[in-house]
């Protein structure tokens, strides 16, 4: 989180912004590239939500296999459709079930292991307005995309549904006669602004749970729950890309998870809430970015603030907080 370059030695609050980064928000920036038209005959709905009495917009839906093939060769790792072995799907990264050796703690950690199978549903709305057009995009399911670590690519598996988040949408699929309710997580990207930049907003109540596997402390494998709230013209969660530098504002964040160790045992079970701001090149993968780069951040967790600046140096990186203050590694 404050510039911790080994991926080894992440903590859930870096796990959380991982993933979000790295799978979530990858997605609503790539999905901007597609040509939609292509898709009309098949994959377009002419009101996107039936019986809505607020929204009457038309929406691409893709499912499954299906979101592989409009995102192209990069996602060739990435598996939309997490299953138990008894069905064919072309882009399946695990011969049988998916979640094969996967492990939880007990039987009361939620979400258990079955709410992981499934299918990821992508849904990018069509506006009235040609500005707001397919800017904005919903993202309901489970999948799992390659994690880099030293002893090589490990899945990390994305949840989001009723469970997880509390921005809901209601859709009936094709063919069916009753709606569902789903939980889901929206990005819309702001296409102009005043200063010409990338803007993204995450709406309100969006949320996801990864499972992470890379505690070698323990056998089994820790869920992280990361919830973003925003609110419209007050405190909006937000990511900016101007002249290659970025800035991640979550004015609102609820992270909770486990990071167990046994040398001096700990359960290591917490729950932060407040606010996350990083801000430089290369801000969810600094590790990268060239040298002398400057990353600031600014979190409040938990009535502490933790403030400061991390440089990338030829020798590696260098964090230096001013506040808490008097503290540099």
């Amino acid at each position: 989180m404050f510039g911790q370059a080994d991926p080894e030695q992440k903590g859930y609050v870096d796990h959380a912004l991982d993933a979000y980064a790295q799978s979530i928000l990858k997605i609503s920036q790539d999905i901007r590239n597609v040509d939609f038209t292509v898709f009309a005959a098949t994959n377009r709905k002419e009101k996107c939500f039936d019986e809505s009495k607020i929204d009457n917009r038309a929406c691409y839906v893709f499912k499954g296999d299906d979101i592989n093939k409009l995102l192209g060769s990069k996602y060739d790792n990435w598996d939309f459709v997490i299953d138990n072995g008894t069905t064919d799907n072309l882009y399946d990264q695990t011969i049988g079930d998916d979640l094969a050796n996967i492990r939880l703690k007990s039987t009361d950690i939620t979400p258990n292991l079955e709410s992981y199978y499934g299918e990821t549903y992508l849904l990018i709305f069509e506006n009235e307005n040609n500005l707001k057009n397919l800017q904005d995009i919903t993202i309901s399911g489970a999948f799992s995309y390659p994690f880099a670590q030293t002893a090589g690519l490990q899945k990390r598996f994305i949840l989001i549904n009723n469970e997880t988040s509390d921005f809901k949408v209601t859709v009936t699929e094709v063919g069916a006669t009753q709606s569902t309710v789903i939980g889901a997580l929206s990005i819309y990207k702001v296409p102009k602004t005043a200063d010409n930049s990338e803007y993204y907003v995450t709406e309100a109540g969006s949320g996801f749970n990864t499972l992470i596997n890379d505690n070698t402390n323990v056998a089994f494998a820790e869920p992280v729950n990361f919830r973003i709230d925003s609110e419209l013209g007050i405190a909006p969660s937000t990511y900016k890309i101007l002249n290659s530098i970025e800035t991640l504002n979550l004015p609102s964040v609820t992270i909770s998870g486990t990071r167990v160790e046994h040398e001096q045992p700990t359960l290591n079970a917490k729950e932060f809430i407040g606010s996350i701001y990083l801000e430089g090149p290369s801000i969810l993968d600094f590790k990268q970015s060239a040298v002398d780069s400057i990353l600031k951040f600014k979190h409040v967790l938990n009535g502490v603030t933790y403030a400061g600046q991390s440089k990338n140096t030829a020798s590696g990186i260098i964090t230096e907080f001013s506040s808490p203050s008097a503290i540099k590694y």
